[in-house]
């Protein structure tokens, strides 16, 4: 048995007996776990009020081979208030959340991905409430995360025809070869296939870090599908076979967008 310190991301939370919690966590020396939290629901001033979308350091117990490891001396590092505080912000959370129990499956180190995330949430915390922007930068994100997992998508230079994309020109995502092109290099939509406006597939292709990308103008509808081209994705190539509530919920908020 080995004693960790390490950052999680809760990823789910459950009430176990009086004082302690069933958590599912995605951590950054470990990847994905189960553990118990002891005596963080206590009844004096030790309680640690840990939710889903926090991040949190603690002690990990590591057990080789076991189904439910075990945590102590939790730390809230963030949780969030402009997430929890905004009901969009909340739904656009939930998604990504959603995505990561769907993805991130085994206990191996993903400390690289772990920052991903935490980056995300902390600036959706600090996102002003504009929910077409959330929605284009977790759809950015989640095409993202497909890239550092392997399965990336080129949004630069159509497949076909080899040429650069243009900021006029809407592009065609072929979900199920990983590729995009020209709509006019082929002959019409697959049941497959995705149609993502210029300005979009643009900003897409734009490398965190890099100089400075102007945030495209769309609506709360499109910003929308876009999500969707961007789960649409990984279900495919991922194997996602989880049912996203979270991302039910996310449609349910069109009828206000």
């Amino acid at each position: 048995m080995s004693i960790e310190k390490t950052g999680s991301i809760v990823l789910s939370a459950a009430p176990y007996r009086e004082s302690s919690l069933l958590v599912n966590l995605f951590t950054r020396e470990h990847g994905r776990i189960n553990a118990l939290a002891r005596g963080v629901r206590r009844a004096d001033r030790r309680a640690v009020p840990i939710e889903r979308g926090y991040l949190i350091d603690h002690f990990t117990y590591i057990r080789p081979h076991r189904d439910l490891q075990q945590i102590t001396e939790c730390q809230i590092r963030d949780h969030f208030p402009g997430i929890r505080g905004n009901l969009e912000k909340t739904a656009v959370r939930d998604v990504l959340i959603d995505i990561v129990l769907s993805v991130m499956r085994d206990s191996d180190p993903h400390a690289e991905m772990f920052d991903y995330h935490a980056r995300f949430l902390s600036e959706l915390d600090s996102m002003k409430c504009d929910i077409a922007a959330m929605l284009l930068h977790l759809s950015k994100h989640i095409f993202g995360m497909a890239t550092s997992l392997g399965v990336g998508v080129d949004f630069t230079v159509c497949s076909v025809c080899g040429k650069v994309f243009d900021s006029h020109t809407d592009v065609c995502l072929m979900i199920d070869k990983g590729l995009v092109r020209h709509g006019s290099c082929g002959r019409g939509l697959s049941v497959t296939d995705r149609v993502i406006g210029a300005e979009a597939a643009g900003f897409f292709s734009f490398v965190d870090g890099a100089a400075a990308c102007a945030l495209p103008v769309i609506s709360g509808r499109e910003g929308l599908r876009m999500v969707h081209c961007a789960v649409d994705y990984c279900r495919y190539h991922l194997d996602i076979r989880r049912n996203m509530q979270s991302l039910g919920f996310l449609d349910s908020l069109a009828v206000m967008i």
